[in-house]
């Protein structure tokens, strides 16, 4: 990430314009006022000739004075002319250089950000938008994930926020302020992609302090790029970590030593349209089951059971039919595209 200073966050942006706006607005009704009871009480006029006296004054339209005006009456529209046509001449100004800016496109990009953030729940966190992170959020926006996105660079803030299905903060991760913004408090998981690894360690201990009694269960992966760094993360209190190198030179091992292995596996977890597709789903959506084989997965031709995960962390594997399950338990299962989907479906039905 560039090395860029964050401006003020998007909704306290909107926050300062609607401030600004309401204080103009505020100053600009007090000087109508003021030149209301003015007239009232010097000239005499009733209150409906004071208001339009005061309104043709400030607006400069040259209608000429509603009554003579006496030497104190005049000292009074002179007053209304360089206070009421100063102040409404310059939120003339602002306003049109705020919409020549794209300030109102900005301002409800803002706005809308503001209520996505809002109303993210049980998401995830993806801080950095390098290289690893652009690869995750194109795989969280193709499961229809609900995520944000943390990064200092103006860019790439300003790229991401042209697709209305992204949240994007811009700041620092490792600020209290941001990762609250971002809702740590109540998100799933967050992701360590920054690009250093003394960063990651710090914005890992960061979260887990912010968390610790709201949201202990945050679910935290950080990247790494030097294997030294593995024990300082895993102090910090992260519970995965990986590093893209060893994890991508493993991989190619595997294409060499087993090809058909690696295949199947690349081929269940590609995105895209493929047939086989290798997904997860929790015991209490199937319906009550105390047992494996009483789920409508056990038995399937097209679904084969992969491996069940329980809500202690457990992952057995195989399962049998008569492994005692539920709710919180997880069931891994391979098969046909869409085919689980179907099954949980004609469940509901």
């Amino acid at each position: 990430m560039a090395n860029h200073d964050p401006p003020r966050s998007g909704p306290s942006e909107n926050q300062r314009i609607r401030r600004a706006a309401l204080q103009g607005a505020v100053l600009l009704v007090s000087i109508h006022l003021f030149g209301i009871v003015g007239y009232h009480s010097i000239e005499g006029w009733s209150w409906f000739d004071a208001f339009y006296m005061t309104v043709i004054t400030i607006a400069t339209v040259g209608f000429g004075e509603t009554h003579a005006l006496s030497t104190e009456g005049r000292t009074l529209t002179v007053a209304l002319i360089f206070s009421g046509v100063g102040v409404l001449g310059f939120m003339f100004a602002e306003g049109t250089d705020f919409m020549a800016r794209g300030g109102l496109q900005a301002y409800r990009r803002r706005d809308r950000m503001a209520r996505m953030l809002s109303q993210l729940n049980n998401h995830t966190i993806v801080a950095g938008y390098g290289r690893l992170g652009t690869a995750l959020v194109e795989e969280l926006l193709a499961q229809g994930t609900p995520f944000v996105v943390l990064d200092r660079d103006p860019h790439i803030v300003e790229k991401l926020q042209a697709n209305p299905r992204v949240a994007v903060i811009r700041g620092d991760a490792n600020e209290d302020a941001i990762l609250r913004q971002a809702g740590v408090d109540r998100a799933h998981t967050l992701v360590c992609a920054l690009n250093d690894d003394a960063s990651n360690v710090f914005l890992t201990l960061t979260a887990r302090v912010l968390t610790r009694d709201v949201n202990p269960r945050l679910v935290i992966h950080a990247k790494v790029e030097d294997l030294s760094s593995l024990t300082k993360l895993e102090r910090a209190g992260a519970n995965f970590t990986f590093c893209p190198s060893r994890v991508l030179g493993h991989r190619i091992a595997h294409q060499i030593l087993r090809p058909a292995t690696t295949e199947l596996v690349g081929l269940s977890t590609r995105r895209g349209d493929v047939e086989l597709a290798m997904e997860e789903t929790l015991v209490e959506k199937m319906g009550p089951a105390k047992t494996l084989r009483d789920t409508p997965l056990w038995g399937k031709t097209d679904l084969l059971i992969l491996a069940v995960k329980t809500e202690d962390g457990d992952l057995v594997f195989p399962p049998k039919g008569d492994m005692k399950v539920g709710p919180g338990d997880r069931v891994v299962v391979l098969g046909k595209t869409g085919v689980l989907d179907e099954v949980l479906a004609d469940r509901a039905v």
